[in-house]
């Protein structure tokens, strides 16, 4: 939208007042055709016989406000024939080119907020989706996290003075360097090294594990050896963190992943240690009773031992 000018001085100007309002109003209105045509002052007599009576014209060509062909003000060009031409119109207001130039202008500029807020919107839309499919895969997801992941427990959580904070060494929210990727050659069937085949980028692509960059810390060294004394810790972390680089699974979080794999290792190790059976003796001699042998000396042995009681006192 182009704009017609008026200084603050226009009210109060020689020529204004010698016009008079009703005069002052037409030469308003001319200008306002001729900003909004981008004639740059030029003007058709008919508009301007339409616009005003014989009286204010000539009042306007009388105290030099608009000029008729012929006229002899040095600053302003010649209107076309049984034309008019606002004086000094360029000095005040922009040409036909300066307009042009500012719409397109905005032209541009409008169509690039445009064009950012489509992207923006297609942006939130894809960000919309891509949260939709998470909580989605979330849910479907949160059975196996709850049985796979549990929290710290009661039993666990805060002995030597550790608690699930230790296990991220004081820091929750900052991850610990990743594990870097181990890349293993060997040699298949016939004889060929597996590192001769061209590279399998989905086998050398970052597991979650990885890309979360779980770590035994000491914090969890500590419980660990406090917990289950005598369990290889670095063997079994070793074998977790395997497990998942293998599977590709992810857990909200490893910390409490790595703590149940820890408990399971335990258990699992002491169903594999040996235990002497309640029923069975070993004799000095080295031989060993079983069943209803044992029980019977068992009772010889604790009534021997309840004479020589009696015969001590």
């Amino acid at each position: 939208m182009a704009w017609f000018a008026l200084d603050d001085g226009f009210d109060t100007h020689p020529k204004v007042r010698k016009a008079g309002n009703a005069a002052v109003g037409l030469f308003v209105r001319l200008g306002v055709h001729a900003t909004k045509h981008l004639t740059e002052g030029h003007l058709d007599g008919d508009i301007v016989r339409h616009y005003g009576t014989a009286a204010t014209i000539r009042k306007l060509i009388t105290v030099g406000m608009l000029h008729e062909p012929g006229h002899g003000c040095t600053r302003c060009p010649q209107p076309a024939a049984d034309g008019y031409y606002i004086h000094d119109y360029l000095d005040y207001n922009k040409s036909r080119a300066q307009i042009e130039a500012a719409r397109e202008s905005a032209r541009k500029r409008q169509q690039k907020g445009r064009d950012n807020a489509r992207r923006n919107r297609n942006g939130r839309d894809s960000d919309a989706n891509l949260n939709a499919n998470s909580r989605q895969n979330a849910r479907s997801s949160q059975p196996n996290w709850d049985e796979n992941a549990p929290l710290f427990d009661d039993e666990t959580a805060g002995q030597d003075d550790l608690s699930r904070r230790d296990t991220h060494e004081g820091a929750t929210v900052v991850p610990s360097p990743p594990l870097p990727s181990q890349n293993y050659d060997g040699a298949d069937v016939g004889g060929e090294a597996t590192g001769s085949r061209a590279a399998d980028l989905d086998h050398l692509a970052p597991t979650p594990i990885e890309v979360d960059g779980f770590h035994l810390n000491d914090a969890m060294r500590r419980w660990a050896h406090a917990t289950y004394p005598g369990l290889d810790v670095d063997h079994s972390t070793a074998q977790f963190i395997s497990h998942y680089r293998s599977t590709g699974a992810r857990r909200k979080s490893w910390p409490d992943a790595w703590q149940k794999w820890i408990r399971d290792d335990a258990r699992r190790a002491a169903e594999r240690r040996p235990s002497t059976p309640s029923n069975v003796i070993a004799l000095p001699n080295g031989q060993t009773l079983t069943g209803t042998d044992a029980k019977v000396a068992g009772w010889m042995a604790i009534a021997a031992q309840l004479r020589q009681e009696g015969d001590s006192a």
